[in-house]
């Protein structure tokens, strides 16, 4: 069974898949609010939570990313203990993908020619993923 990565966001992850699924080229995809289910009480959930995202994935060069916004009284915390790395021997991809990602975000190695690697390199989204990208042949 494969290990899907499950990212949460603070209010904006309906933002963040939009964009994640333009970058790759993917289609917009289902997104369950926390206002399509009941709450914990039976009761309809607050209004400031209907639109948020309850759940929603994209499929990511064959590998399943998933997607939900925090819960409003348990906010995440970015930080760099986790990174997305997207291995593929299409060039073209690797270098049209980390170009849309690192708008208005940081690059931390700019995309390169290794000793392991034709291209690779690392950055920082908009929304404070932190991404690599490498071509395996």
């Amino acid at each position: 069974m494969p290990i899907n990565p499950y990212l949460n966001f603070n209010e904006n992850c309906r933002d963040a898949v939009n964009f994640y699924a333009d970058v790759f080229n993917h289609a917009a995809p289902d997104i369950m609010t926390f206002g399509d289910q009941p709450g914990p009480d039976g009761q309809p959930v607050p209004s400031e939570m209907a639109n948020l995202v309850l759940h929603t994935r994209l499929s990511i060069h064959g590998s399943s990313l998933m997607f939900s916004d925090a819960m409003p009284d348990g906010p995440v915390t970015f930080g760099d203990n986790v990174t997305l790395a997207v291995v593929t021997d299409d060039l073209d991809a690797i270098h049209r993908e980390f170009e849309a990602l690192s708008v208005n975000g940081r690059v931390l190695m700019p995309l390169q020619e290794t000793f392991w690697s034709k291209a690779y390199g690392m950055l920082e989204d908009q929304f404070g993923v932190q991404w690599q990208f490498s071509h395996e042949a």
